[in-house]
């Protein structure tokens, strides 16, 4: 396994003005290719920092990388968020496509209390999800791993303990013809947010596969923010 499992990169300036947002690209997509996206929150006024994380997540079809990934994404923002309080910042948000949805999706709550809103571009079973990936699929049976084992070793990711979600907005970007992560499916998934105490909104994108609903989201990044910020005395 390796050591670091993703990379990042901060984009504009932070300022107590400018609430900064937590930006994790979707699975095998490096920052750059996604940079229109950012420059889109960053003309918004958001500051950013963005991580890419590393393709044998799912290519060395080694379950326990997957963890080990989120744990690492976590500690990181985790860090950058008591260096940007510390200059001043006082919001913090998240935007997170396809696999970076389902890491933020175990960074909210207890885990982060400070992300009181954000953006699940896509979102939903991570294993099924995976299993109609033919090559990501194909890796896993040649390791001897089936679907039903793959849901059991990634059952506490699946579904996490949130803590109270108390006064956080989240909303979820989805499709009805993404066949990864279909939008008929996610209800299951946004229960325990509610039971928590979340406000959740679910938008439909027109859009034709998984891969289109990604980037439909991203290119519609500020307007899905703006569902779930609530204005800031300080954007005058």
């Amino acid at each position: 396994m390796q050591d670091r499992l993703f990379q990042s990169e901060e984009f504009g300036v932070s300022t107590q003005a400018a609430a900064t947002i937590f930006f994790i690209c979707p699975y095998s997509t490096p920052i750059q290719k996604v940079l229109f996206a950012i420059r889109r929150l960053l003309r918004t006024g958001y500051h950013v920092v963005a991580y890419q994380t590393t393709a044998a997540v799912f290519t060395e079809a080694d379950p326990m990388i997957l963890p080990e990934l989120i744990s690492q994404v976590r500690g990181d923002i985790r860090s950058q968020i008591a260096k940007l309080t510390a200059e001043g910042v006082t919001e913090f948000g998240f935007f997170g496509s396809s696999l970076g949805s389902f890491i933020l999706y175990n960074c909210v709550g207890h885990e982060i209390p400070e992300l009181r809103w954000g953006v699940f571009n896509t979102g939903g079973n991570i294993a099924r999800g995976l299993w109609k990936m033919p090559m990501l699929r194909q890796l896993h049976e040649a390791r001897g791993w089936s679907l039903p084992r793959l849901e059991e070793a990634w059952a506490k990711l699946q579904w996490p303990e949130f803590g109270r979600l108390d006064g956080c907005r989240f909303v979820f970007a989805s499709s009805r013809r993404d066949s990864i992560a279909p939008l008929p499916n996610i209800s299951q998934y946004l229960e325990p947010m509610f039971s928590a105490g979340a406000e959740i909104s679910v938008h439909q994108m027109p859009a034709v596969s998984h891969r289109t609903t990604v980037i439909v989201g991203l290119w519609k990044g500020p307007q899905l923010v703006r569902m779930v910020r609530r204005p800031s005395p300080l954007d005058g």
